[in-house]
């Protein structure tokens, strides 16, 4: 025990040492040991912060491809109905020009006559007028 007394050390420290061990077996029963079994228990019930962050993360990134998809085949379909709605359109209007174009031609047609009709008439009757409008003219230069 001179070893222990040269280094400074007497029964107070050996006192000491007991109450720290008696403070420390006290202290890991009630207070360390229920702290750790709640902790384990807290990580236990979250899952870790990280974890379900990842998750949601994966889920999100899942949902955006999802969605993208469905974006996707709907303007495809979008696409679809306005294209078949312009070829529709397109051959409406093509049929009523045709028609249209028609009956113009028909009366272009019926109104040409008419004038032709109408001129053959004016020449004729200018034909028949020809003849008294030159004895009219011939009397007159004649002095009759």
């Amino acid at each position: 025990m001179d070893i222990f007394g040269q280094l400074g050390i007497n029964t107070t420290a050996g006192i000491q040492f007991v109450f720290f061990a008696i403070a420390l077996l006290f202290l890991t029963k009630f207070v360390f040991t229920p702290y750790a079994h709640a902790l384990e228990e807290r990580e236990r019930k979250t899952k870790g912060g990280e974890d379900l962050a990842l998750e949601y993360q994966a889920k999100s990134v899942e949902l955006n491809s999802e969605y993208e998809s469905k974006v996707r085949d709907l303007n495809n379909e979008i696409k679809t109905i306005i294209d078949a709605s312009k070829s529709e359109a397109n051959k409406q209007y093509e049929a009523t020009v045709a028609k249209s174009r028609g009956e113009a031609d028909q009366l272009v047609s019926n109104n040409r006559s008419k004038i032709t009709t109408a001129v053959e008439t004016a020449a004729r009757e200018l034909k028949s007028q020809t003849q008294a409008i030159a004895l009219a003219i011939t009397s007159k230069l004649l002095g009759k």
